[in-house]
């Protein structure tokens, strides 16, 4: 008797496997929702600050743009580390072009931290 499995196995040849093929898949959902994370969580930062009594153009102290940027950062790097790591995994369990969305999501977190991190520094220095 041969037990009947409900997902087929991969071919030995095929390069990648169903669940291979599902975390490049979901990498690359979060690649395209990167804009979306970054128009909200400029919109979220813009609220928390309005919501502590400031403007964007004011002079800010160090605990309210903490404050503030904390939570807007986190939204905007959910998507970013969400493509770096689905990539990774998926190019693991053997989708070699998982690697894009990771490289993608590292570079978009890389250049997110540098950007809002950057300025503050500069201005405590």
């Amino acid at each position: 008797m041969t037990s009947r499995s409900p997902v087929p196995a991969a071919a030995p040849d095929s390069g990648g496997s169903l669940p291979g093929r599902r975390l490049l898949r979901w990498a690359w959902i979060a690649v395209a929702a990167i804009p979306a994370a970054f128009v909200a969580g400029m919109i979220i930062g813009e609220g928390l600050l309005s919501l502590q009594g400031y403007d964007g153009g004011d002079s800010l102290p160090p605990g309210v743009i903490v404050s503030a940027a904390g939570p807007a950062l986190v939204l905007i790097l959910a998507p970013e580390l969400a493509a770096a790591v689905l990539g990774f995994r998926a190019r693991g369990r053997g989708e070699a072009s998982g690697i894009i969305p990771a490289v993608i999501g590292i570079a978009a977190a890389a250049f997110t931290i540098i950007t809002n991190t950057l300025p503050l520094l500069l201005r405590l220095g």
